[in-house]
Formats: structure tokens, C-alpha cells, sequence
């Protein structure tokens, strides 16, 4: 019900995040869906609840913004919920007051969902373990977040996990009893489920939504681990519904509506383990037996809307509600992936519309130790809110102009930082080249260091003009860096070969020392835009890279000075005939050494 009070304070929520105050009175009625007009001065809203509400100040403050004096529109929601799922379990977990800016923004495009996903980061008082040294979230803060939240007519849902993705907390010794495998729990142990039904009531003492996520994706081997010992070989299928049963009726128990994400059914009728495998085969008798659950269909990688359709069509036939999860890219290292995420979210979210899927999700994942600030990203969260409310034939200018007001930056800056990658493919050329070895060959797939260095070139012209901005010197100096390590490692190997001697000791008494300067800056950037943000908590991970990549430089250029000095009679590391072969993934651990595992722990 909106109040004197609500309204006051969605307006402010508008010009927090635009920093537009209106010059104008604004008349407020409740009414269905969202109504916005100004004409002469004067304005007026018709809000169907306070998320409404705040998007109709929001586009009143565009309007501003947009030097616009006429506006009217009515818009209904397409999605009945719409939001965001902020990763705070790959290293970078969220301040309460950061949390409270995304809340925000959320609210001021009309996005009424907000998941914190947390595999061990919250408090849950019988297991001191889940979360220490984490930056775990407190009760208090949690129920300080969901009070804040309800304000904005945003809807907090805890996003938690209750078989895999439990690493973290099963390397403690105290928990190993519930250990199956490294990262999933012991199915049908009781100890287990006093664990789940721990972390359940946690989470009911703190939100007042009835929906909760309880996870349950790629828990690649379940029942395999120590649970084959114990019980000898199961059906998997019957392990999974069997497990699935025990924690629906938990979350029963505490007034919650149990969501998962619905992969680990299609893996196991997959001959391959493949989650997208078009000829996986669910036997209708496990259909039969999934208990009251909504999957969760999670997709950020196609192109085709016709693979969209066939998935859902696929979960429809599995009985349950589905909730969509696609994805704004922030998990490519460093910088949002613009191309990609807009080349699968327009299909996905078409193909959303047509099966009349109640709820949409942008996930912002922090895989490989959340590289990639999330604000970063949120020029991309209008293709969610602007296809919930406008429809998804939506101008794609629309989209762009609220991603402006939404962060204060031009497109030009975000379509700049998108550079970092060469297309729509998941290609993480910046990635390799800010972490690789400088005297490796550096894997190419898709690319070429050339194209890499114009696209560096392109973007620091973009970004020249804008860094008063944090987030902007954060971004350039990400890009100078990748500009002259591309040049460094595009020519190398043939001036070794050659004999170059001259240019070698450049190298090892200029290039190398200049590039340190430039990591040495990257890093107090980085560290800045980390700590506005997100709590201490998972930055040492950032650090001691950063401290591998400059010290392994220092070491490289060592090793050619002592070439040049007579004291090595090569250097073995380019004496070696590069292959064409590449690697499974580039995360941080395959960039830095072709020696597997050695990189693992940061």
C-alpha cells in the first residue's frame, strides 16, 4: 500500500541513484501497473506497488536527465518477478550497505527480486564453520537487508545450497562426517540433514519471503564418493528425488517454496553428463517422483532462441514452475562481457515471454574468484527490467538509455570495456593476457594479439575522456596493460630467435619495469573498487596473484639478463616449438603455468 512515507522515500531512492532531484511536484495514486506522465510541469504517477512506484520516479528522473518535458507512458509487468542474483560465495561478498545501493537500483528499474547467492557466506549459529573467515553475513544483517529491501517492494530470496558447491565448508575437519565428495554432501545421513534443516531455520529467522533457493546444481559424482563406500552402487536418479524429498519437506516445515536449479535431473538421463544434451532422457517415473519444487532453468550460453524454447518446453513437461536464470556476463574476468551477454539474453528472454515464465533472473556470477566488480555490469540489467516492463520487442536505445541513468556512465563507456573480449564468444583474450606467463605461449583461440592490441588502443581513446571515474582508471588501466603485454609476447619469441639482443635487454631494463609500475597501479585500483564495495574477505585471493604475476615478471627478467650476461646459454621456456593446442578453461591456475593444479588455492 503505498503511504506518504513509501512515496517519500522512493523518491529519494530516484535521485540517489540518478542524482537528478525533480524540480517538479509529483501526484501519486495507486493504480494497476504503472502509469507516468508529465506534461506543463506537472506530473503525475499511478503505481501499482512501491517497485512500481520507484521505477515511476525513476523515469520521471530520465526524463530530467534526457532534458525531456513530456512523458506518458503505461507499462504492466510481462514477468511477474524480475530480478538479480549477486554471487557473495566466489571470494567477494557484498557490504549490507552496498547490498542496499543495488537494492536501489533494482528498484528504480522495476526489478522486485534480489538473490544473495551464499554457499557458506551467512551465519547459521550451530556451525561456526560455515563462513569463518569468509565474510560471512550476520542475522542481523540479513534481517536488516530484508527490512530494506521490503521497503523498495524488492523481494529478498535467500539463495543457499543444500547438496554440492560445499567446498568451502567440508574442508574444515569438524564437518567431514557429512563429506560425499569434496564439495557435496552425505545424502540420506541424518547429520546431514540436521545440517540443512540448520541452515533453513537460519535463514526463515531472517527473511519474511516464502521462496528460498536451495541450490542443488552440478553436484557432478553425488553418490560416488564416500557415499559409494558405505552403500555400494544406487540409483542416482532415486539418490537425487530421495534427497530432494527430505529437503522440500524441511523447507515445508518453515513456510518456504523450495527452488532449485534444475540441471543434475537432465545430466543423469544425459549419456554425457551434458546439462544441454537435446537427447537426455528423464524417465517419467522420476518425473512422477519430484516432490513440490520450481526448477530453475539456468542458461547463459545460447544464441538460438529455438534452443531456449526446446529447454523449457522440456521443464514444462517435468510438471513444476520454472524460474529462468540467464546471465550478465561477469564472470570472464575483469570486465562485464557486453557482446555476450546481449548475444543470449535477447533470445533467452524472447523465448521467456512465449512460455509465459512467471519469473526471470539476471545472475551475476563471481567465478574464479570474483574478478569483475558487479557494478560494473549494471548498464546490462535493463534487458531484464526493459523486457519485464516494455515487452521483449523492446528498443534496444531504451535499454541503453536507462543503463545510463542507471550508472552515470555513457554507452560508449560500457560498449569500450566490452573490448576486453574480441566478440560474443566466450573468448577471455584480457583475462590471459593481464595473468599469462610472459615467456609461455600464450593460447589463442578465436583472436589474434593484433586485434587484441586495436581493441586495447580503441577503448583507452573511449575511456581517455571519463576518468574522473574509478571504475573507468580501473578499466584503462586494465587495457594499457593488456596493449603492452600483447605487443611484448607478439614479438618475443621471434627476436629471441633472431638474436635481438639489443631489444631482449629493453626488455628485461625498461619493458618489464615499466610493466610492474603498471601492475603496481592496476592493483591499488583494483583494490579500491574492491573495498568500496565488498568486505575484506576474499581480496587476499586477488593479492596473492597479483603478487605471483609481478614476481614471476621480476623473475623473467632476471632470467634474460642472465642469458644476455653469458650466465644461461638459453632460454629454455622459448626454446620450446609452440603447439596449436589449448587448454579445457582459462581460469587464473591454467594462465599462469602449464604445470596442471599448481596454481590452485589463488
Amino acid at each position: 500500500m503505498l503511504t506518504s512515507e513509501s512515496i517519500k522515500k522512493a523518491r529519494a531512492r530516484a535521485q540517489r541513484v540518478t542524482g537528478v532531484e525533480l524540480p517538479f511536484a509529483v501526484d501519486v495514486t495507486a493504480g494497476e501497473g504503472l502509469c507516468v506522465t508529465l506534461a506543463g510541469g506537472a506530473a503525475a504517477i499511478a503505481a501499482e506497488d512501491e517497485n512500481a512506484l520507484a521505477r515511476g520516479f525513476f523515469l520521471l528522473s530520465r526524463c530530467v536527465r534526457e532534458g525531456k518535458t513530456a512523458l506518458s507512458v503505461r507499462q504492466k509487468r510481462h514477468f511477474a518477478s524480475c530480478g538479480a542474483m549477486v554471487d557473495c560465495s566466489r571470494g567477494a561478498v557484498m557490504k549490507p550497505e552496498a547490498v542496499c545501493r543495488c537494492i536501489d537500483q533494482l528498484a528504480c528499474l522495476g526489478m522486485n527480486l534480489l538473490m544473495l547467492y551464499t554457499e557458506d557466506t551467512y551465519e547459521v549459529p550451530e556451525y561456526p564453520t560455515l563462513g569463518y573467515l569468509r565474510g560471512r553475513y550476520t542475522q542481523d544483517d540479513l534481517r536488516a537487508l530484508d527490512a530494506y529491501a521490503a521497503q523498495a517492494g524488492v523481494e529478498l530470496v535467500p539463495c543457499i545450497q543444500t547438496l554440492g558447491h560445499m567446498r568451502q565448508f567440508l574442508q574444515w575437519q569438524d564437518n567431514a562426517a557429512l563429506r560425499d565428495q569434496m564439495d557435496i554432501l552425505m545424502i540420506d545421513d541424518e547429520r546431514t540433514y540436521a545440517f540443512i534443516e540448520a541452515e533453513i531455520r537460519a535463514m526463515r529467522a531472517c527473511m519474511r519471503t516464502d521462496r528460498i533457493h536451495i541450490g542443488m546444481d552440478e553436484a557432478h559424482g553425488v553418490g560416488l564418493g564416500q557415499y559409494l563406500l558405505a552403500h555400494g552402487q544406487t540409483d542416482r536418479f532415486a539418490l537425487l528425488n530421495r534427497h530432494l524429498e527430505r529437503v522440500c519437506a524441511i523447507c515445508e516445515r518453515y513456510g518456504f517454496r523450495p527452488i532449485m536449479w534444475s540441471d543434475m535431473f537432465f545430466r543423469l538421463g544425459s549419456k554425457t553428463n551434458d546439462y544441454y544434451d537435446v537427447e537426455s532422457d528423464i524417465p517419467q517415473c522420476v518425473i512422477d517422483g519430484i516432490p513440490p519444487v520450481d526448477l530453475c532453468y539456468w542458461d547463459y550460453y545460447h544464441e538460438d532462441e529455438a534452443f531456449y524454447d526446446h529447454m523449457l518446453t522440456q521443464h514444462a513437461r517435468m510438471g513444476a514452475r520454472t524460474v529462468f536464470a540467464g546471465g550478465v556476463w561477469t564472470w570472464s574476468g575483469f570486465l562485464p562481457h557486453v557482446k555476450k551477454t546481449e548475444a543470449t539474453m535477447f533470445p533467452a528472454l524472447r523465448a521467456c515471454a512465449k512460455h509465459r515464465v512467471d519469473t526471470v533472473l539476471a545472475t551475476m556470477w563471481g567465478d574464479d574468484a570474483a574478478e569483475t566488480n558487479v557494478f560494473l555490469a549494471g548498464a546490462l540489467l535493463p534487458i531484464f527490467s526493459e523486457s519485464c516492463w516494455q515487452g521483449c520487442d523492446c528498443p534496444k536505445e531504451e535499454m541503453i538509455l536507462a543503463g545510463e541513468a542507471l550508472t552515470g556512465m555513457p554507452r560508449a563507456v560500457l560498449d569500450a570495456m566490452g573490448e576486453f573480449y574480441p566478440s560474443e564468444k566466450d573468448v577471455r583474450t584480457g583475462k590471459s593476457l593481464i595473468w599469462c606467463d610472459p615467456l609461455y605461449p600464450l593460447e589463442m583461440t578465436e583472436d589474434t594479439l593484433e586485434a587484441a592490441i586495436a581493441r586495447s588502443d580503441a577503448a583507452l581513446g573511449i575511456l581517455a575522456a571519463q576518468e574522473d571515474r574509478l571504475e573507468i582508471r580501473y578499466a584503462s588501466a586494465l587495457f594499457e596493460i593488456a596493449r603492452e603485454k600483447a605487443r611484448w609476447m607478439r614479438d618475443l619469441r621471434a627476436r629471441y630467435a633472431a638474436g635481438d639482443r639489443a631489444w631482449l635487454r629493453d626488455v628485461a631494463l625498461a619493458a618489464v619495469p615499466d610493466m610492474l609500475e603498471q601492475y603496481d597501479t592496476l592493483l591499488k585500483l583494483h583494490r579500491a573498487l574492491w573495498e568500496r564495495d565488498m568486505k575484506r574477505f576474499g581480496w587476499e585471493v586477488l593479492a596473492l596473484r597479483y603478487g605471483a604475476v609481478m614476481g614471476r615478471l621480476r623473475d623473467a627478467a632476471d632470467e634474460i639478463r642472465r642469458y644476455l650476461a653469458g650466465e644461461l646459454q638459453a632460454i629454455e621456456e622459448l626454446e620450446e616449438t609452440p603447439l596449436p593446442s589449448v587448454r579445457a578453461a582459462l581460469h587464473f591456475e591454467n594462465l599462469v603455468t602449464p604445470s596442471a593444479m599448481m596454481g590452485m588455492g589463488f
